[in-house]
């Protein structure tokens, strides 16, 4: 503030200009403070909204993800567009057992499919006549499966460490049957589905 400056406002406010220049630089400092909080507060924002980014993603990656149906290879236990859960944590602790609906990559391909579980390591699996064996007894699928499969398979033994799949709409699926899919290395399976949640209409837990 100039000389003259300071002396009209130190007439109108009865100040001395010793007094004013003290507020001056009072005021100053508070600007600079301000400045400097609201730099710490972006910073904060910014650290925050990096924060929350790589937990989506750490969640996303190692505990669960959502993931859309795509096709009707799993109908009619799956189908196409419905939105599922994939719970990822229990795969490290228990393998996929039979029966169990399961997200995977199958060899050279890098989306993932959905399947079910039919059969696990050292159990042999044929098909024959339309039905499904494990170890030469006929597999129970009507919970998921009404129908005859066309076209006989196997015998097949599963190697230890990996599982044998299928999809539930057994004449339209493209799974462990298939010689450029075989069997799939526990290490190549994503996580268990556990729910499909949308559309709202058609949640439910498998």
């Amino acid at each position: 503030m100039s000389g003259a400056r300071e002396d009209a406002v130190a007439e109108r406010t009865g100040m001395s200009r010793r007094d004013m220049r003290r507020l001056c630089r009072l005021a100053e400092k508070q600007r600079e403070r301000l400045r400097g909080g609201r730099f710490w507060r972006q910073l904060d924002f910014f650290v925050s909204l990096a924060f929350l980014a790589v937990l989506a993603l750490g969640i996303r990656a190692f505990l669960a993800e959502p993931i859309r149906v795509d096709g009707n290879s799993m109908a009619p236990t799956l189908l196409n567009g419905e939105h599922m859960f994939v719970e990822k944590v229990s795969r490290w602790f228990e393998p996929p057992a039979r029966g169990d609906v399961i997200i995977c990559y199958y060899p050279g391909y890098t989306e993932t499919c959905v399947k079910r579980v039919v059969a696990t390591g050292g159990e042999t699996v044929e098909v024959r006549g339309g039905t499904v064996y494990i170890d030469g007894s006929p597999l129970d699928e009507s919970a998921y499966w009404r129908g005859a499969i066309y076209g006989d398979f196997g015998p097949v033994t599963v190697p230890e460490g990996e599982v044998f799949v299928m999809g539930d709409n057994r004449n339209a699926s493209k799974d462990s049957r298939n010689a450029s899919v075989g069997t799939i290395p526990l290490w190549r399976i994503v996580g268990r589905v556990r729910a499909v949640f949308l559309p709202p209409g058609s949640a439910r837990w498998l």
